[in-house]
Formats: C-alpha cells, structure tokens, sequence
C-alpha cells in the first residue's frame, strides 16, 4: 500500500564508527553554519552528516530520539549527542582547548576582555534569523534586495514552499505513537507565530529594525576601538564567527545596500570584507564547490524506509534555516 501524502517519511538512521565526530548538519542552516565555521577554525577532523531537511529527515524517529526538537545542528561524539549550537559550541571549545587548537574564547574568565565576548555574543543570539530569511523572500522587491547564492532564483519561492511542506511534516510528526510531543508543540507554536510575523510588512519591520539597531551598535564600538583587527581583540573569536555570519547571511539575501554599503556603515563593511577573506569562511561560501562536493561525499547515503534507496535531492539546495 502506498504510504499517505501527510505521513512524515522515515529514513534509516546512519551508522559511523564510534571514534568519529559526527555533525548532524545543513551547509545553509545558519546555525550548522557557525558550528561547520568553528571547526574549520580550530583545525578539528569531523564527519558531517547532511539532514535531508526538505523531505522532513528531521521528524525520523530515529533523530528525534538524538534530539526532540527536529533541530539541526546536532553533534555526537562517540555516544554522547550534543544538541542546540551553544551547547554545541561551549562542548567544542571545553573539549579542544590544548595547544594544538585555536581557542575562540582565549580570555581569563571574569576578564573584561572575555566579559565583553559575552556580551556581544548575547546580543546576536537571540536575532530571529529563521525569520529574517523567510521574509526576505516575501518582502524581497519592496526592499529592493540583490541576493546572492545560494539564495537566488527559484530556489526563493522553493524556500517558501518548503516551509510549509515542513510545517506539514512537523504537525503529522505530533500524531505519531511515542513521539515526546512537548519539544514539537513549541517548535510548531514558533514556526506557526513565525509565519504569521514574516507575511506582515510592518511586523518584519521591526526585525530589520532591530538588527540595524545591533549593526549600530557594533559599529560604533569598531569606531572606538580602530586599533584592533576583530571585536574584543587581534584574535578571531566566537563574536566574530556570531557577527561575521550574521553579515554573511545579510550579504546573501542581499541586504548590504540596506543596511551597511554607500558609506551607510562603514566599519561594518570594511570588517565583513575582512572575515570573508578568511579560509574558514571561504569553505562555507556555495561557490566553493569543493566544499559541497566534500561535504556530499562524506555524508552517507541514506534510505527511506520501504522504499529502497533514497537521494537528497533538491534538499541540498533548497533547506535553509528552519528554526
């Protein structure tokens, strides 16, 4: 019998040798992004595991059994899964922290410099960057926007469509027995609030508003400290992979003329020009073919179940961020 329209796909959950570290991942998803960039960083060997989030591989039982939010990135070291990209994050940096690993946190605790690190990562992680993607799609003409890869062409209007062909995915994943149903119910009260907020012109508004209000800020902290190459310091940091990401995504769904170009904030521009000039962050550009191919080969193929082998498709090109 053919498996229902609404019902979510399974796919056989992926095996890898115990002493491999395993990024479960999506090279677009904003936040594999800054997980995939601090492990570029630190020089740290990886296998990544690209989720097929356009066919709901995120709602197989056997990743929400490593994470019940359906949310990616999820990193697992040997048996132990780390889920949500600071938790991720703080796990990296505490356990490769020896000599032979650049730190992003190189500062004593309670110093002024690592309390300042805090703050500015404080003030990039709560931005709704989900949200900022999605609108940008529906609001694109009106703000007069230049996107760039990957988020060009159809791949925008195959965005939308797959947000609501998840979304789908995401209310049929809270009818299955055994399911833990809590973590879904607020990701589906998110997503749906989400929705909602993005189609409005005057509600995305204020979520350029507040992200001009941040690049602001940034800026005139780079104004009064002109001397150093990064944020806190001449070291590259986890506030610099939170605000050089935070561009780089603006750059892509093609913001920089409304935020930061024509002088607007020059500081700004000057700096993200710096980060994109680093070789981490040149593996995570899509022209960087060797970086997909790498990244494509790594990840195993997977098979949906009762259907023989499966492929990921247009989900290479067309998932982005979904939380």
């Amino acid at each position: 019998m053919d498996e229902p329209a609404s019902a979510v796909p399974q796919f056989k959950e992926p095996f890898f040798k115990d002493d491999v570290l395993v990024l479960y991942m999506h090279p677009y998803n904003f936040y594999s992004q800054k997980i995939l960039l601090l492990l570029y960083e630190k020089n740290i060997e990886f296998t990544p595991y690209v989720m097929d989030l356009l066919n709901g591989e995120q709602y197989s039982k056997w990743f929400l059994n490593l994470n019940p939010k359906a949310d990616v990135p999820v990193l697992k070291d040997q048996s132990f899964a780390v889920t949500d990209s600071q938790h991720i994050i703080n796990y990296i940096e505490n356990k490769f922290s020896d000599g032979i690993y650049n730190s992003l946190k190189p500062f004593k605790v309670n110093s002024l410099e690592f309390n300042k690190l805090q703050m500015f990562c404080n003030i990039l992680a709560p931005l709704p960057i989900g949200a900022l993607s999605l609108g940008s799609f529906i609001h694109d003409v009106d703000l007069k926007l230049v996107p760039k890869p990957p988020f060009t062409g159809p791949l925008r209007k195959g965005c939308l469509g797959n947000n609501e062909k998840v979304l789908e995915f995401l209310k049929q994943s809270l009818l299955e027995v055994g399911v833990n149903r809590a973590p879904l119910m607020r990701k589906l009260e998110i997503q749906e609030r989400r929705k909602r907020f993005v189609y409005s012109r005057s509600e995305y508004q204020k979520i350029l508003d507040a992200i001009r209000s941040v690049l602001e800020f940034f800026e005139r902290d780079m104004t009064a400290h002109s001397q150093t190459e990064w944020l806190i310091s001449n070291d590259f940091t986890m506030a610099d992979i939170a605000l050089g990401l935070l561009l780089l995504r603006l750059y892509q769904l093609g913001f920089e003329n409304y935020f930061w170009s024509y002088g607007k904030l020059p500081n700004i521009e000057s700096y993200f020009l710096r980060f994109k000039k680093r070789s981490a962050c040149q593996k995570l550009m899509p022209s960087n073919f060797e970086f997909l191919k790498d990244i494509w080969q790594m990840t195993p193929n997977k098979y949906k179940i009762g259907t023989g082998a499966g492929v990921l498709g247009m989900a290479m090109m067309m998932a982005f961020a979904h939380k």
